[in-house]
């Protein structure tokens, strides 16, 4: 998808075309559950949050400030999301009983710290991405990340 054909569908999906959204959506639903599979503690969960993210985002979409900003606009619903669940774990996701084995170190990392690794390493967005998608600073984003990278045995 090109950037005119791209601006072109935001445009529509703007003014309610669910099949425009729809092509839209295609792009970044794979990082969006990616976020979400590695942030959260179940696949069920990540999936929920994907939904409503989607829900939520075709029904706030008129108000996309450009067309550009759809994928900032669909990772901040996302976002919002993902903290409802937070929310809804309390502090401690090991009292969870259907933790998965290979997220055992993430689920370590304090939740905003996870989020912007998750974001980096299975997303694939930028330190300045993770800033607008999560409402944090670049500064908070680079310093929770550094500290994520280390933790996991990673470089930046």
């Amino acid at each position: 998808m090109d950037k005119r054909e791209y601006k072109e569908l935001s445009s529509q999906a703007a003014n309610g075309d669910a099949k425009a959204f729809s092509r839209l959506y295609e792009k970044i639903y794979r990082p969006m559950y990616y976020t979400a599979f590695y942030t959260l503690v179940s696949d069920s969960d990540a999936i929920d949050a994907v939904q409503g993210a989607a829900r939520d985002g075709f029904k706030a979409i008129g108000h996309l400030r450009s067309e550009e900003a759809f994928c900032v606009f669909m990772m901040k619903t996302l976002c919002a999301r993902i903290k409802t669940f937070f929310k809804e774990y309390g502090r401690d996701p090991e009292n969870q009983d259907y933790r998965i084995e290979e997220k055992q170190m993430f689920f370590e990392l304090e939740n905003a710290d996870r989020l912007c690794a998750v974001m980096y390493i299975a997303a694939r967005f930028t330190p300045e991405e993770i800033s607008q998608f999560s409402g944090m600073s670049k500064a908070a984003v680079k310093k929770r990340l550094a500290r994520a990278l280390d933790y996991l045995g990673l470089d930046e």
